[in-house]
């Protein structure tokens, strides 16, 4: 099953609108390593995929926001934002408490939990979400 991508537009738009509703710095702090988080989950090498799955997919995407800092500001919470709207986007749902989700951020960005292993603890978590009044044609 091929997997809806977010862009760097969507991101950043993710990141804009807590601008608007945190107080925090606000501003890119750098445009290609933003760019690198958000393209990275789609990387392949000799034609296969280096994030075959979507729990891979969405662990690289946020570790790759959480670790490469392209914000001023507000890097932790737009990485977690932005693999919850993927796996939503993608049929998807985390049901995790708050605090929980905040652990689990803190110790991507403090290099506690690498990406292979956030990957591991979503593929726990994620659940196929039911598509309730879809149209089905």
């Amino acid at each position: 099953m091929s997997k809806i991508q977010l862009v760097v537009d969507d991101v950043l738009y993710f990141h804009e609108e807590m601008e608007r509703t945190s107080r925090m710095e606000k501003g890119v702090r750098d445009m290609g390593l933003l760019a690198s988080a958000v393209n990275a989950p789609f990387q392949s090498f000799g034609g296969v995929e280096l994030y075959p799955t979507l729990t891979e997919k969405a662990a690289r995407l946020c570790y790759g926001i959480a670790k490469n800092h392209p914000f001023f500001d507000g890097n932790k919470r737009t990485a977690l934002h932005s693999m919850l709207v993927f796996l939503a986007v993608n049929g998807c749902a985390l049901e995790e408490e708050d605090a929980v989700l905040e652990e689990v951020i803190i110790d991507v960005a403090a290099g506690n939990m690498a990406s292979d292993e956030l990957a591991t603890w979503l593929s726990e978590k994620v659940r196929r979400r039911e598509m309730e009044g879809m149209w089905h044609g």
